[in-house]
């Protein structure tokens, strides 16, 4: 009896289990088919409350390029999102071995620094950070708003304190050992950071370039106030095109939902190719090296 009854049990925790999987899923499905469906209706007939439409506009796919610089708005996030990620991983790199390695004064200062960065809301920065720069380019006679460094610099400052905290919980599990047997063998520290740390620490490289990728590609609120309109990233120039709409412009909502899921496509592209490194952890990377 308690072996059908834990039979029983399991088979009702399953299904449970199922029911909510299928909730979850359609949750998620729901919305992005609607976008689809409407990213392939006529705008015709977006208002009109018919569930579908009488004839799929797959024209919107294409019209999408001249109604919203598409192309140069994803160039542009893909240039600051790609730097941002890049430089943010291998700062972070550097500072996570120097801090899981070394002991030195202000060490613990410098980790409540990270913490303390962490829980101070993004909007509450905005304004003096425009203020800042305004200053100093009257100051020194350079043009910093509108400029993709002045972005990338900018997004570093939030991505960074995240891929710090991260890559430092992977360099404290590698064992130390292993350093010192490359060190013995006559290794420099560049070398074994090179061939022994790099390749372990892989996985939760990747994980922070992710993070700090999308950090800036999704950001609307410090890209619309230090980006011009030839560094406008693609959150931008979607809501700006919403925003003309608001103000009296026509809004193709069709191509707009088109160009909204072209715009997501090089974050499944990132996530598919770095899929294997994001499931993979530190143990498995370290028993294969």
């Amino acid at each position: 009896m308690p072996a059908k009854r834990l039979t029983s049990q399991r088979g009702v925790w399953n299904k449970l289990r199922a029911i909510g999987i299928c909730i979850f899923a359609i949750m998620i499905l729901l919305p992005i088919s609607y976008v689809i469906l409407i990213s392939i209706t006529p705008d015709s007939e977006v208002g009109s409350g018919s569930l579908l439409p009488t004839h799929f506009a797959w024209n919107n796919y294409v019209q999408m390029w001249q109604t919203v610089n598409l192309a140069q708005n994803i160039q542009n996030s893909i240039i600051i999102s790609a730097f941002t990620g890049i430089l943010s991983t291998i700062i972070a790199l550097g500072a996570a071995y120097v801090l899981a390695r070394f002991q030195f004064r202000g060490r613990k200062t410098f980790l409540l620094s990270l913490i303390t960065m962490q829980t101070i809301p993004q909007v509450m920065m905005l304004l003096p950070l425009f203020v800042i720069l305004v200053i100093i380019q009257n100051a020194i006679n350079v043009h910093l708003v509108g400029q993709y460094y002045t972005v990338i610099i900018t997004y570093m400052t939030f991505a960074l304190p995240f891929a710090c905290w991260l890559l430092l919980s992977y360099m404290a599990n590698i064992p130390v050992e292993l350093e010192e047997a490359g060190l013995v063998d006559g290794c420099t520290r560049w070398q074994v950071v090179r061939h022994i740390v790099f390749p372990l620490m892989l996985p939760g490289m990747v994980v922070s370039f992710v993070f700090s990728f999308l950090l800036a590609w999704s950001d609307v609120l410090f890209a619309s106030v230090l980006t011009s309109p030839a560094t406008h990233t693609v959150a931008v120039g979607l809501q700006a095109y919403i925003a003309s709409g608001e103000a009296g412009g026509d809004v193709y909502w069709g191509q707009l939902m088109a160009a909204s899921l072209t715009s997501g496509l090089p974050i499944v592209i990132i996530f598919l190719f770095f899929q294997k490194y994001i499931m993979g952890g530190l143990a498995s990377g370290a028993v294969k090296g």
